[in-house]
């Protein structure tokens, strides 16, 4: 993609690369790395890190779905009603996926199963090593056993990259996407008052997941971007963030969630594209390099966490603030060895992922 945003005369042209987007992302690991420390040192010492400034840092997986869903229509919303492109399309997406995925998770697999043969005492839930359940959690089956907490929101991104190709085979699939849609929020709004409507497990709370909305939310900004210019973008900018700050730690479950951080993260979303088409401001670059590695930063930071605070809780580190620092030396770390794994792992396999695409488009 190229690193200049283009005015909107040209977006239908070429796919144009969006640094606020990129800079979005980056936030987005950040406050889910320092959510997670947060989280880790309560659960640890039952006492709280920098007064719990960071509990609502979960929020930044809701902007997360909601830049997928822009940048999937960004991409790809050209190709709707065009057959041909989706074999290309489900390229992309798997190994924009699964090679780094699988690079994690397969050293995370054998640790386990080495830890369960030696030191079984260390582990509070063991893993089943089974086919089912392995074949699960490397397919990022949804509701497989996560060995990395994030991932279940990987099973909702290749749903949403799932329900989109449809568009492509067919424009008229997008019934199927309208009748999940008005089923989703129908099924959400019926559980406040009579539990459960349509169905049960995989389909309440995955098929039919509220938080599948925000995708949509993130496919909604594309067009609203494509079709109007949003001059006001600085207030619309300043109106989700003081909205997610002030609803993240009022959010529940199920459709609360999609209100309180799904709509804001929209507001955001779209406040910054727009001020990309403005050339209203410059990303500083070590931004947009953190969000180039968002990905491999989502993955690694919370197992690397978790054993981290382990060892130095076993190294004497008894004082909260003395984790807390430890933890935010650690993070710089993470993001450092994230961008080195981006570009010698991910970015020669999405560079090669991209020749195949085109190979495959070809035939």
């Amino acid at each position: 993609m190229s690193s200049v945003p283009l005015s909107p005369s040209t977006l239908s042209n070429a796919v144009v690369r969006y640094n606020s987007i990129q800079m979005l992302r980056g936030l987005a690991a950040i406050v889910v790395t320092l959510y997670h420390i947060s989280e880790n040192i309560s659960r640890t010492y039952q006492q709280t890190f920098l007064f719990d400034w960071f509990n609502i840092g979960y929020a930044g997986v809701d902007l997360f779905f909601v830049i997928s869903g822009f940048i999937i229509a960004h991409t790809s919303a050209k190709y709707i009603n065009q057959p041909r492109e989706l074999v290309p399309y489900l390229e992309k997406r798997f190994y924009r996926v699964y090679p780094v995925y699988w690079f994690f998770v397969v050293p995370l697999l054998l640790a386990m199963l080495a830890i369960q043969k030696l030191q079984p005492a260390l582990v509070a839930d063991a893993y089943p090593f089974d086919w089912i359940n392995l074949i699960k959690t490397l397919t990022l089956y949804p509701e497989h056993i996560a060995l990395d907490a994030v991932t279940w929101t990987l099973s909702h991104e290749i749903y949403f990259y799932l329900l989109f190709a449809l568009l492509l085979v067919s424009r008229h699939s997008a019934w199927i996407l309208v009748a999940l849609t008005l089923g989703t929020i129908v099924n959400s709004f019926y559980i406040f008052s009579h539990g459960w409507l349509f169905g049960s497990g995989i389909v309440r709370f995955f098929l039919l997941s509220p938080i599948n909305l925000e995708f949509l939310f993130g496919v909604s900004v594309y067009y609203l971007h494509k079709r109007f210019r949003l001059n006001q973008f600085w207030l619309v900018i300043l109106i989700g963030l003081l909205a997610a700050f002030y609803l993240a730690p009022r959010t529940g479950g199920d459709m609360t969630r999609v209100w309180n951080l799904g709509i804001p993260s929209l507001l955001i979303v779209w406040g910054f594209v727009e001020a990309d088409r403005s050339h209203a401001y410059r990303v500083p670059n070590l931004l947009i390099h953190l969000g180039d590695a968002s990905y491999v930063i989502y993955l690694m930071h919370f197992p690397v966490i978790v054993f981290a605070n382990k060892l130095l809780f076993k190294a004497g580190f008894s004082s909260v603030w003395a984790l807390g620092m430890a933890d935010m030396g650690l993070m710089l770390l993470i993001f450092w060895l994230s961008w080195k794994i981006h570009k010698n792992v991910e970015m020669p396999i999405v560079k090669w992922s991209r020749g195949s695409a085109k190979q495959s488009a070809k035939k």
